[in-house]
């Protein structure tokens, strides 16, 4: 029963937080801080859950320009991973994203940049205007790498885009690991768990070429899943 009215309620809250998120960005279309601001409007939503968060640490680059790559589980993330989300953001998402009523119009008002991966010269295409976005507002960018959701199937390979983007736009990469939600969140108890996040330090892109992407990714990926498994362990 308490699954049933959870799931009620977050239906309930993603349909407030489009509307509140999108009051914040026809205030200031298209400002390099509004998916800060909406992120922390959805992240309301886990006091409801029952779900503690824990922040290991902050982001290590501040407001500063990177490129952050996260592990991407389910439809939960949207609400329990924007307290370590940072200012001066945009993030890429799928294309299909814009079709969804109201939160489509949200995002692309917020700034963030849409990417069609079914179209390979369409998907370089968006790469290339990230870049574009990178060096326009100075902003950096938020990736999952995975391209879609775990689904609990562990940390899944990662795809080339984020780390080709990084090396062409000369930034670091910044992992941010979160704890597995399937394993250590059941939202059929009053007390759902734990969801810990943690920024890894910045891997420097110096001196790599696009050639370099497919082996930052698999080494980035091999990094987080032996920090997500260290998460799990103390969830």
């Amino acid at each position: 029963m308490l699954l049933v009215l959870r799931s009620v309620y977050l239906i309930f809250h993603f349909i407030v937080g489009c509307l509140l998120g999108l009051m914040i960005c026809l205030v200031r279309p298209f400002h390099k801080d509004n998916s800060h601001y909406c992120a922390r409007v959805f992240g309301w939503a886990r006091f409801v859950l029952g779900v503690r968060f824990i922040a290991k640490n902050e982001c290590p680059t501040g407001r500063g320009q990177a490129i952050y790559v996260c592990n991407h589980q389910d439809s939960l993330d949207m609400f329990l991973y924007p307290p370590m989300l940072p200012y001066n953001l945009a993030l890429l998402g799928k294309h299909s994203l814009m079709y969804i009523p109201l939160f489509g119009v949200l995002f692309w008002l917020a700034g963030n940049i849409f990417i069609n991966r079914s179209d390979k010269s369409k998907a370089r295409d968006a790469m290339a205007e990230a870049a574009q976005a990178v060096h326009r507002k100075k902003c950096a960018v938020f990736i999952f790498p995975e391209g879609t959701r775990s689904r609990g199937r562990g940390l899944l390979p990662f795809k080339h885009g984020a780390f080709t983007l990084a090396i062409e736009a000369g930034l670091p990469i910044v992992p941010l690991c979160f704890s597995s939600t399937h394993k250590n969140v059941d939202l059929r108890r009053w007390k759902a768990g734990e969801c810990i996040g943690e920024f890894l330090p910045p891997v420097s892109t110096e001196g790599l070429t696009r050639a370099d992407a497919k082996a930052l990714a698999a080494q980035v990926q091999e990094q987080m899943a032996e920090h997500i498994a260290r998460l799990d362990a103390r969830a």
